[in-house]
């Protein structure tokens, strides 16, 4: 027998039948035997949302200080669902302080959090260890909201040439003086323009990887001279050498 039961978020309804539940306005799309094959896969991701949801809500109140102006869920795995939902809390409207490392957030998080108007009094944005590119980074620095940060942590992310420019010639982190930008993907380009942009009230602390690590020494013709360049000639300098021990 089948029955119907409240749906979850963004479903009408849900079927049940013993332990396989399938979404009613598929029904008539797939069929009734594809559906009630596909109902566990269905019924999974339904939780999962309903999961990501129920979870950061009770992080937010296990872990936001009672003046609701410092959230630190570190080591948490939200993903970019949780970073989301995050965005969309009423309760973190007078928030100060964000601390999002290692939570497998990608740009799709970070854009969702930097365009959020929860987050315009934030000044201290946490969000090293995590999956973050450029597109993320420049979200944040484009963002209007963003505008009270002064600092910024984004070491061991995914960050190129192209997001340590937008941070550098950003008008809106006018008030950034603190910027964790080590262990990414930026290069020359992108070091050079974040020092050009550090001045006595921005970006005064602000480390960068050494460009001393991505040089190499270009090997001279002269010391080429001494190298061994095949099987026949490494013979030929082991039998001199034996006979110069003779």
């Amino acid at each position: 027998m089948f029955h119907w039961v409240p749906a979850c978020a963004g479903m009408t309804a849900v079927v049940r039948h013993r332990h396989i539940a399938v979404i009613a306005p598929l029904r008539e799309k797939l069929g009734e035997d594809v559906l009630q094959s596909r109902a566990p896969e269905f019924i999974f991701q339904c939780a999962q949302r309903r999961l990501v949801v129920a979870s950061v809500e009770y992080l937010i109140k296990q872990f936001l200080t009672p003046d609701k102006k410092n959230l630190d869920l570190s080591n948490q795995n939200i993903g970019d669902k949780g970073a989301i939902k995050l965005s969309q809390s009423k309760d973190l409207r007078q928030l100060k302080k964000l601390v999002l490392p290692n939570n497998n957030i990608s740009d799709e998080g970070v854009v969702a959090i930097a365009n959020s108007e929860n987050f315009k009094q934030l000044t201290d944005l946490d969000i090293y260890g995590n999956v973050i590119s450029n597109d993320g980074v420049k979200a944040i620095a484009e963002s209007p909201h963003m505008s009270n940060l002064r600092k910024l942590s984004l070491y061991g992310n995914l960050v190129e040439d192209e997001g340590a420019i937008a941070i550098a010639e950003s008008r809106t982190l006018s008030k950034l003086k603190h910027l964790f930008i080590t262990s990414n993907r930026i290069r020359r380009d992108g070091i050079e323009s974040l020092k050009k942009a550090k001045c006595r009230t921005r970006l005064c602390h602000l480390y960068v990887d050494d460009l001393k690590d991505f040089y190499y020494e270009e090997v001279s013709d002269e010391d080429d001279e001494d190298l061994i360049s095949s099987w026949e000639e490494l013979k030929t300098r082991a039998a001199k050498d034996s006979d110069a021990e003779d």
